[in-house]
């Protein structure tokens, strides 16, 4: 779908309309920190982003336009990334520490971390006791503590 007006998208709605045009808007974990500027959406058509400064972007985010029932989804990108792992807590624990240490963005789950592919960072890692696995997948990377989201 193109529209040749140029599309404006200016907030987040709470609910998913049931009525409406959409389009998709795939970005990546950096791309999804940054709430304004021209961007393409899925279908090519260019958007210009002019939301609140106080927001993030999150995966399945609907965005308001300012055209009548023409609406923004948000979906989060695919990212190659490191999968951590280890037997044993402790190291999984030295492993965080030191890639936090590095400000290296990470995504802590259960039993695993991930982190952005980057072969210093990889090499880093051999020197820990833990099992490291590439994966292709939606990241979602702790926010730090001085964040003001």
């Amino acid at each position: 779908m193109r529209m040749n007006k140029q599309i404006v998208v200016t907030d987040w709605i709470k609910e998913k309309p049931k009525l409406g045009s959409f389009l998709k808007l795939t970005l990546s974990s950096d791309e999804r920190r940054i709430l304004r500027g021209k961007r393409l959406t899925d279908c090519d058509q260019e958007i210009i982003l002019q939301l609140p400064r106080d927001g993030k972007l999150n995966d399945g985010d609907i965005l308001s336009t300012n055209e009548s029932n023409f609406y923004v989804e948000i979906i989060a990108k695919t990212e190659n990334l490191i999968e951590i792992s280890s037997n044993s807590k402790i190291e999984l624990i030295k492993t965080a520490y030191h890639l936090g240490n590095r400000h290296v963005e990470v995504e802590i789950e259960e039993s695993i971390l991930l982190t952005k592919s980057d072969y210093v960072i990889k090499n880093m890692l051999l020197n820990f006791k833990v099992d490291l696995k590439n994966t292709k997948k939606k990241f979602f990377p702790e926010r730090g503590a001085h964040s003001h989201e």
